[in-house]
């Protein structure tokens, strides 16, 4: 018999993760300071929205800030198992710091989906 173990709350998703992920790897000015930063990030809250979800995070200052004035960075999208159309994702930046995590649908809800249990495709650039 196979057992999940739950992934502790301060952690990324796998959904998160992929997404993070992917939008360092399409930065190409920022992506290895936000990935440093990224790295150095705990999850503080998470709400689902019912139109998607925000996933607020703080990284520890010792980290350096990124270089530049974006308030937000990154667009990814992702098919979701079980949605009609994709979602879209998105990185917040508050003092050069990344510090939420944007996923919005376009059309399906997200009114009673575990969001950290979905299975999901990243889309290419």
């Amino acid at each position: 018999m196979s057992t999940t173990t739950p992934r502790p709350p301060h952690l990324f998703t796998a959904l998160e993760q992929a997404v993070l992920e992917e939008i360092c790897a399409r930065e190409t000015v920022l992506g290895a300071a936000l990935e440093t930063q990224l790295s150095a990030a705990t999850v503080i809250s998470r709400k689902n929205t019912g139109a998607g979800f925000y996933t607020d995070f703080e990284v520890t200052r010792s980290v350096a800030p990124l270089a530049t004035s974006k308030k937000v960075i990154g667009e990814v999208w992702a098919e979701i198992a079980g949605f009609e159309s994709p979602m879209t994702f998105l990185i917040f930046v508050a003092d050069g710091y990344a510090s939420c995590l944007e996923g919005a649908t376009v059309g399906d809800s997200t009114t009673g989906v575990d969001l950290s249990a979905v299975t999901f495709t990243i889309l290419p650039f």
